[in-house]
């Protein structure tokens, strides 16, 4: 007698279910977490390409963001980043690696940048931002939701420019920044 020995239908279904159950619980958390780090990345990004700016600015026309406080901060950037295409009327910009800038003169309250008055003889205090600026890191895409605390990161942050350089906005930006 010749007797076969294999999984009958019903087994390899019932095992097909149970993997799949548990991919359909695991996924979504998978996605949510890949995309906050991306988010984050993309940030670090951001913030490393406005400090390069201002700092080239620097080297090659010895002309800190006090020269440029306010609105004419997005002169700038418009000179030293990689710009696809900009709004001079909105001071909005594209960059080439499809993040989206926006720069403002006045205090962001809700995305708490404090008054300033932007001088070179003191750095990086709360009183002396020169211009804050919007990001959304993944352009026009979606969630286009600010990130309001750690533990749930979107696309949109702050970025806050000193005279020679540029910081997270706020604390929650900062952790978001520098936390691992």
């Amino acid at each position: 007698m010749n007797k076969k020995s294999g999984f009958t239908l019903a087994e390899v279904l019932v095992t097909l279910m149970i993997i799949g159950v548990i991919a359909a619980m695991t996924i979504p958390s998978l996605m949510q977490s890949t995309a906050q780090q991306e988010f984050r990345a993309a940030y670090k990004k951001a913030t490393s390409m406005i400090n390069q700016a201002v700092t080239l600015n620097y080297a090659l026309d010895g002309r800190d963001a006090t020269d440029y406080n306010g609105t004419a901060f997005f002169d700038l950037l418009t000179q030293r980043l990689n710009v696809m295409s900009s709004d001079q009327t909105n001071t909005e910009l594209y960059t080439a690696d499809g993040m989206w800038f926006k720069t403002y003169a006045e205090q962001r309250g809700a995305m708490g940048a404090p008054n300033s008055d932007c001088n070179a003889n003191d750095q990086a205090t709360e009183g002396n931002i020169c211009s804050v600026v919007e990001v959304d890191v993944n352009g026009m895409k979606g969630p286009n939701r600010y990130t309001t605390s750690t533990t749930r990161i979107f696309d949109l942050f702050t970025i806050a420019i000193y005279p020679q350089k540029a910081l997270p906005a706020n604390e929650t930006m900062g952790m978001v920044l520098y936390q691992k």
